[in-house]
């Protein structure tokens, strides 16, 4: 496979950059983690503008209002939304639409992708079939069905921009859930990412639209959302990097810089060691599942399972090498360290993964 960036993808990863660093940074941040001020509006503002800059509509062909691009060109972006922790809802949005183009009838792509790709309408995915069991196998939902249920722990937007819901289906398949379902009612709970925003939301089976084509993608909608989620913690290692070098060349100790001390590059090479060669495992999965290649699965499992711990292990080093600073709620290193708590949890630990790869190897 071919991984040198084209000029539009460069660009591309460009804009986003520096958008970012612009609308997302550190202050930003912790306004959003400290609920300061109308936060809900900020973050509704801050996704509304990015998705005018065509990043909502990746994964949406032209024909139906998006960029149309492919899987890899969102895992790109998906990096740089990692190394600035920003609070959007990119993968559960990306998932949402991958699902809707792929699966979707021709009724439903012209009712909900124009509007995914506006950014007027938040995508997510539901895809808990049990406490950390993420597998088509263990969906129960029915469409059109009679029971009450609960979609557990779905990543949201944390603004008021109303959600479009896929979720899992008993034998594999996909749903829908309309924001404007009468039996929907969404109960905000915690997130460790204090700048992440998780929601169970209750519905009943009735309102659940089955996605026609569902059960020939569910699986690749798995794998895509490992590959995303590699790819945001891929992003966040490189930042732990970049902000653990920077740190050693301004604290000083004993009159220089710590960055002089033997000891001190030792640790800054060994988390660069855990965090830069992981980007070609990330773009392969990306490519696999892009692609739909035989072997996609288990490509993606990897990344997702190898990427979250390394990702954890980098944050925590890079904590430490701040020393006390570094465990304050002052420093920006605690959202990296929360970020990389969820991804590690979110659509199966890395525990879960391996136990799958082992089992179906």
């Amino acid at each position: 496979m071919n991984y040198l960036l084209n000029d539009d993808q460069t660009a591309f990863i460009d804009t986003a950059r520096k958008f970012l660093a612009e609308h997302a940074e550190p202050l930003f941040l912790h306004r959003i983690a400290d609920r300061q001020g109308d936060w809900r509006r900020d973050l509704g503002e801050l996704w509304q503008a990015f998705a005018e800059l065509g990043f909502a509509s990746l994964l949406i062909a032209e024909e139906d209002g998006g960029v149309g691009l492919s899987l890899f060109d969102a895992v790109l972006i998906n990096e740089v939304i990692g190394s600035s922790a920003a609070p959007l809802p990119f993968i559960g949005h990306q998932l949402c639409c991958l699902a809707i183009a792929q699966a979707g009838n021709a009724e439903q792509k012209a009712r909900w992708l124009p509007l995914l790709a506006s950014g007027q309408l938040v995508g997510s995915v539901a895809l808990q079939g049990g406490p950390g069991r993420y597998r088509p196998d263990s969906w129960q939902a029915q469409a059109g069905g009679e029971k009450s249920l609960t979609l557990a722990t779905v990543e949201v937007s944390g603004s008021h921009l109303p959600t479009l819901i896929v979720t899992g289906l008993a034998g594999g398949g996909l749903g829908l859930v309309a924001p404007q379902a009468t039996s929907l009612q969404r109960l905000d709970k915690p997130c460790v990412d204090p700048v992440g925003f998780l929601a169970d939301f209750q519905v009943n089976e009735g309102d659940i639209e089955a996605l026609a084509n569902g059960s020939a993608y569910s699986q690749a909608l798995v794998d895509a959302g490992h590959a995303m989620q590699a790819a945001q913690a891929c992003g966040g290692i490189v930042k732990c990097v970049e902000l653990a070098t920077e740190y050693t060349k301004v604290r000083e100790q004993f009159g220089v810089p710590i960055g002089q001390f033997q000891a001190v590059k030792h640790q800054l090479a060994e988390i660069a060691l855990e965090g830069e060669p992981n980007r070609p495992l990330v773009w392969h999965a990306a490519q696999c599942v892009a692609n739909g290649e035989s072997g996609a699965s288990r490509h993606a499992a990897l990344a997702k399972a190898h990427l979250a711990d390394a990702y954890l292990q980098v944050a925590r080093k890079t904590i430490e090498l701040h020393g006390g600073f570094g465990y304050t709620w002052e420093a920006d290193l605690h959202l990296y360290l929360k970020r990389a708590m969820f991804l590690s949890a979110h659509l199966g630990s890395a525990l879960s993964l391996r136990q799958y790869l082992a089992e179906n190897r």
